[in-house]
C-alpha cells in the first residue's frame, strides 16, 4: 500500500503537469484524487506566476488570472423577484493552498516599467562605472605625468650639482698639460684599494683607450688624493691623467658627459703636445 501511494502521488503530480485524464482505478481512490487536487492547485499557482513573469520581461501586463475561468455574472449574488432590495448573505471563499494574487497595479504614468525601467538603471550604473573608470585614468595619467616630470627635474638638477655633470675646464695651455703628462688613460674602474702608505686610495682600471702613452697597457693604476670627487668605485667610466713625477692623478674625470667633454681637448691638443718639451718644475 505505501508502495503505490507514492506511486500514484507520482502519477497525480504528473498528471496535473500533462492534464491527461484520469484512469477509472484513480478515480475510485480518494486519497489519490485529494492528491491530484493538490497538485492542479500548485501547477496553476505556478503557471500564474510564470505568466507574470513572463508579463513584467516583455512589458506586456496580465489581463487576468493566467488560466482561471471568468465568473458568471451574478455568481456570487442571489436576488429574489419579491425583493430585489435584500440580498443573500455573500458566499465563502473557498479555503484553498495558496491565496491567488490581485491583478497588477498599472504602471505610473511617465516612468517606464519591467525591463525599460531595468534597462535604463543597468545603463546607467554602467555609464557611471565607465566615466568613474575614464576619470580614475586620467587622474593616474596626470599624476605619473607630473611625477615623472618632477623625477626628470631633479635629476636633472642633481646632475647639474653633481662633480660627474660638472663642465670640464679646458686647460689654458692643453698641449703643454699633455706634454707634461706620462700617463693618461681612459677605462672603466676594476679595483679600489686603500693605500696604506699614502692618504688616498690606489685605483685600477681596465684601460679602453691609452692617449699617453700611445700604447699602453691594458690594465693601469695611480693614487687619487682623498678628497678627489665623486669618490672612486667599481665600475665607474673615468678618464685619468698622471703628471710626470706626480704620484697622485691630476686628471680625474667621471661619468659619459665630462668624460667626453675632456676627450674632446685631448685628442684636440694631443697631436701638438708631442712636439713640445715639458720644462722643469726649477726653470724660470
Amino acid at each position: 500500500a505505501g508502495g503505490r501511494g507514492e506511486d500514484d502521488g507520482m502519477d497525480a503530480l504528473m498528471a496535473a503537469i500533462t492534464g491527461d485524464p484520469l484512469p477509472e482505478e484513480a478515480r475510485s481512490d480518494p486519497a489519490f484524487l485529494a492528491e491530484h487536487r493538490a497538485a492542479e492547485a500548485d501547477v496553476a499557482v505556478l503557471r500564474d506566476e510564470l505568466a507574470r513573469l513572463a508579463a513584467a520581461l516583455t512589458g506586456d501586463e496580465v489581463s487576468g488570472e493566467a488560466g482561471a475561468p471568468e465568473a458568471p455574472a451574478g455568481a456570487g449574488e442571489i436576488r429574489t423577484p419579491q425583493d430585489t432590495s435584500s440580498a443573500a448573505p455573500p458566499a465563502r471563499r473557498p479555503r484553498g493552498r495558496t491565496r491567488p494574487a490581485g491583478p497588477p497595479r498599472p504602471p505610473r504614468p511617465g516612468r517606464p516599467g519591467g525591463p525599460r525601467r531595468a534597462l535604463r538603471v543597468a545603463l546607467g550604473s554602467l555609464a557611471g562605472a565607465a566615466a568613474f573608470s575614464l576619470a580614475l585614468g586620467f587622474g593616474w595619467l596626470v599624476t605619473q605625468g607630473g611625477g615623472a616630470d618632477d623625477n626628470a627635474g631633479a635629476s636633472a638638477k642633481g646632475d647639474a650639482g653633481s662633480p660627474e655633470a660638472a663642465s670640464s675646464v679646458r686647460p689654458a695651455a692643453p698641449e703643454r698639460e699633455l706634454a707634461c703628462a706620462r700617463l693618461v688613460v681612459e677605462g672603466t674602474v676594476t679595483k679600489v684599494e686603500r693605500d696604506e702608505g699614502a692618504s688616498g686610495t690606489r685605483v685600477t682600471l681596465t684601460v679602453t683607450r691609452s692617449y699617453k702613452p700611445a700604447h699602453g697597457p691594458a690594465e693601469a693604476g695611480f693614487l687619487l688624493a682623498a678628497d678627489a670627487r665623486p669618490a672612486p668605485r667599481p665600475g665607474q667610466h673615468v678618464l685619468a691623467g698622471v703628471g710626470r713625477g706626480d704620484r697622485y692623478a691630476t686628471l680625474w674625470s667621471v661619468g659619459t658627459a665630462r668624460v667626453s667633454a675632456d676627450r674632446a681637448w685631448i685628442t684636440d691638443a694631443l697631436p701638438a703636445s708631442r712636439s713640445l718639451p715639458c720644462p722643469s718644475p726649477t726653470a724660470p
